[in-house]
C-alpha cells in the first residue's frame, strides 16, 4: 500500500529516497541523452562540497539535475539553484525535480557566465559543465561565492583538468586537490560477473580565501 506522502513517478509508482546519504540510482531519474553524473561519481563530489544544512548551493551545467537534486534533499533548511541552458536538460531537470519533491530548487534558464548574473551569493559551487566558458564562470563564481566557501569542478578532459588547475591558480582559492575516479561495475554475463568501466573524471575542488573578496 502507498503511503499518503509517497512522492509518485510517471509511471504511478511510488518513489522515495529517505535515506541520509547521497546515491540515489541513475535509473531512478529521468534522463535520455542528457548527461547524467553518475551515482558513485555524484557521491565523490558531494563528499567535497562538505555541505552543511543551511548552505546555498550553486549547480552550473545543471544537466537533467542529480547533483542539484541529491544537494535539495540534503539541504532541506538551505537551497539550490540550478543554472542549464538546453531546453531538453531543463524538461527533465523539472520533471526529475516534481519527481523528487524539491521545493527548495530554483530552476534558472541560461547559459553561464551570463545567467549567473542573478546570484548574489552562494556557499558552495559544483561545476558540471561550462561550454567552453570555464575561466570566465570561474571568474564570476569567485565572485559569487562566500569566502571560505568551496567550488568543486567534474572534468572529463585532460585539458578541462589542466584548464581548470591554472584558472583557480589565478584567483582567491586555496591550492586546488584533485580526485581521479575510475569507476567499474559489476555486469552479469553468462552467468558470471564482469566489470563494465565508467569513463573517468577528475573530481577538483578548492576552497575560497577566507580574506577573498
Amino acid at each position: 500500500m502507498k503511503k499518503d506522502n509517497d512522492k509518485i513517478d510517471e509511471n504511478g509508482q511510488a518513489l522515495n529516497w529517505d535515506y541520509l546519504v547521497p546515491g540515489i540510482p541513475d535509473e531512478l531519474f529521468c534522463r535520455d541523452t542528457v548527461p547524467l553524473t553518475k551515482e558513485e561519481i555524484r557521491c565523490l563530489s558531494l563528499s567535497r562540497l562538505r555541505l552543511q544544512p543551511h548552505h546555498t548551493v550553486l549547480d552550473v551545467g545543471a544537466g537533467s539535475g542529480s547533483v542539484s537534486i541529491e544537494c535539495a534533499l540534503l539541504l532541506r533548511q538551505g537551497r539550490v539553484i540550478a543554472v542549464e541552458r538546453e531546453d531538453r536538460a531543463l524538461v527533465l531537470l523539472q520533471k526529475n525535480a516534481r519527481r523528487f519533491g524539491v521545493p527548495n530548487l530554483e530552476i534558472i534558464r541560461g547559459a553561464a557566465p551570463a545567467a549567473l548574473a542573478a546570484v548574489k551569493h552562494a556557499d558552495r559551487i559544483f561545476i558540471g559543465g561550462t561550454g567552453g566558458q570555464m575561466q570566465a564562470i570561474l571568474e564570476v563564481c569567485s565572485r559569487i561565492l562566500a569566502p571560505g566557501g568551496i567550488v568543486v569542478l567534474n572534468c572529463i578532459l585532460l585539458e578541462s583538468l589542466t584548464a581548470a588547475l591554472e584558472h583557480l591558480a589565478r584567483l582567491p582559492f586555496s591550492e586546488a586537490q584533485v580526485i581521479s575516479a575510475a569507476i567499474a561495475r559489476g555486469q552479469r554475463l553468462g552467468g558470471k560477473t564482469m566489470l563494465s568501466p565508467l569513463n573517468p573524471v577528475f573530481i577538483v575542488s578548492a576552497q575560497k580565501s577566507e580574506g577573498g573578496p
